[in-house]
């Protein structure tokens, strides 16, 4: 049998405000141990995610030629008249 003693204030009632205490940092405790266990189990996954994208995004690939729909297509304007003013 289990028999705890219960934490009293001077007046009798049960000291309600320890108890709170006590359970706040029991749950705060879970909780970190829980998001410990998450940030460790998902480490090797970001890891692999990031290789991923940086062999997506840094490999080189062949540029492929501007359409005539394309905003980035030259106008081809010469910067020095190529015909004389007659």
């Amino acid at each position: 049998m289990n028999i705890e003693k219960i934490k009293r204030l001077r007046n009798g009632t049960i000291d309600v405000d320890f108890y709170r205490q006590e359970t706040f940092r029991l749950r705060r405790e879970a909780t970190n141990k829980l998001f410990r266990r998450i940030r460790q189990a998902s480490r090797p996954l970001i890891g692999a995610v990031t290789i991923i994208a940086n062999y997506a995004l840094l490999t080189p690939r062949e540029p492929s030629p501007p359409s005539t729909n394309s905003i980035f297509v030259s106008a081809e304007v010469p910067l020095a008249p190529t015909e004389p003013k007659k």
